[in-house]
């Protein structure tokens, strides 16, 4: 399938991204990442169309992409001269994982980092989130609730019936 759309104008930055249609079928879209316009839906995420539809539209300085060994290679044959840079989402998706691992490598290193607790001073109590939530009023309209639902529940209703 094919979206008939103007040709790309030079210096445009081009997004790609692959989604499921259904089952093992999958589609690639490019959007021009300027404008946040589609620029053309294929069925399938293949690289040597990717290829050929960036030589037949030249002019892409930018290509932001996932992670894919496909669009990578795609791009590359494409349109050599385009830098490709990781869109947003796998950027943090990078930068959290990064993170987390250096927080685990490091986990023994917080407690010689922090000042001792003399002996004087009183051990802080750790307030979870759910005690937090047991004085707002939030917290107990959301606990009335839980306990309107499972008193409904046990009357034998449906729980179509009690969702409504």
């Amino acid at each position: 399938m094919r979206v008939p759309l103007p040709p790309l104008e030079t210096s445009r930055v081009l997004g790609t991204d692959d989604f499921a249609l259904y089952g093992d079928t999958y589609g690639t879209l490019l959007v021009d990442a300027t404008t946040r316009l589609p620029l053309t839906l294929r069925e399938g995420r293949d690289a040597q169309q990717l290829s050929q539809w960036l030589r037949e539209h030249p002019g892409v300085e930018v290509a932001c992409r996932d992670g894919s060994l496909t669009y990578r290679q795609g791009i590359t044959v494409g349109t050599p001269e385009a830098v490709q840079v990781s869109d947003r989402f796998y950027l943090w998706q990078g930068l959290s994982r990064r993170v987390q691992d250096i927080a685990s490598a490091h986990r023994g290193c917080l407690p010689a980092a922090l000042p001792p607790v003399s002996e004087t001073e009183s051990t802080p109590i750790e307030e979870t989130a759910e005690d937090a939530a047991e004085d707002t009023q939030a917290g107990r309209h959301g606990r009335r609730l839980f306990g309107a639902v499972h008193a409904l529940t046990h009357t034998g209703r449906s729980h179509s019936s009690v969702a409504r």
